[in-house]
């Protein structure tokens, strides 16, 4: 297999495969089921399991010359002692502490950049969103709590050129409207952005 699998037990029913990552698969186990049976489940899914890998963020080293996307542009890393910045080509990264420095330069570019598309379509749908929480997530793009008016963005989104991030927006704040994913709530969303299928192609196969 070309990706980790992690094996738990648990006080559980049936057998579960949980995505963790574009490198890792978690298999669930029953205590009264045997890892064969578990490892013949994985080999069964095989097809499904890496279509899923595929749409998961891609992990970084964080070494030198590998390339990350910002806003769905290619830049190359390089390492220095600075904290990060970016250029046309590069996008450099202090030696120390990578992926939190990384991690903290991405949610700041991310603040602003979905805060003023969470601005842009709450004026056009005539909505108030009380809050925007941006954050990892593991299985979806964006949430919406209804209730609250709350939403969620995934941080990886920040990978993602701008139209896809837009649509993500539009799609999470088009819930407060329609709740489920109807037919009403699809021609909504076109009613706004007519291209909306292509978009959602890209974020599922995009870099």
């Amino acid at each position: 297999m070309d990706y980790k699998v992690t094996i738990k037990r648990k006080k559980v029913k049936s057998i579960s495969i949980s995505i963790i990552s574009s490198e890792e698969v978690l298999l669930t186990l029953p205590t009264f089921i045997s890892e064969d049976v578990g490892m013949e489940l994985l080999e069964s899914k095989r097809a499904w399991i890496t279509k899923q890998l595929s749409l998961m963020p891609k992990i970084l080293k964080l070494q030198e010359g590998e390339e990350l996307n910002y806003l769905g542009k290619s830049y190359k890393i390089k390492l220095h002692k600075h904290p990060v910045m970016i250029d046309d080509e590069y996008i450099y990264i202090p030696h120390t502490d990578k992926q939190k420095a990384l991690d903290e330069f991405l949610k700041q570019k991310a603040k602003v950049v979905f805060g003023k598309l969470v601005e842009k379509w709450a004026q056009k749908l005539c909505k108030k969103i009380k809050r925007v929480s941006i954050k990892k997530m593991r299985t979806r793009w964006g949430s919406c709590n209804i209730e609250k008016a709350y939403i969620n963005l995934n941080l990886y989104l920040i990978h993602k050129p701008i139209e896809i991030i837009e649509y993500v927006v539009l799609h999470e704040i088009a819930h407060l409207t329609h709740p489920n994913h109807s037919k009403e709530f699809h021609l909504y969303v076109e009613t706004y952005m007519a291209d909306w299928k292509e978009r959602e192609k890209l974020l599922k196969y995009s870099p």
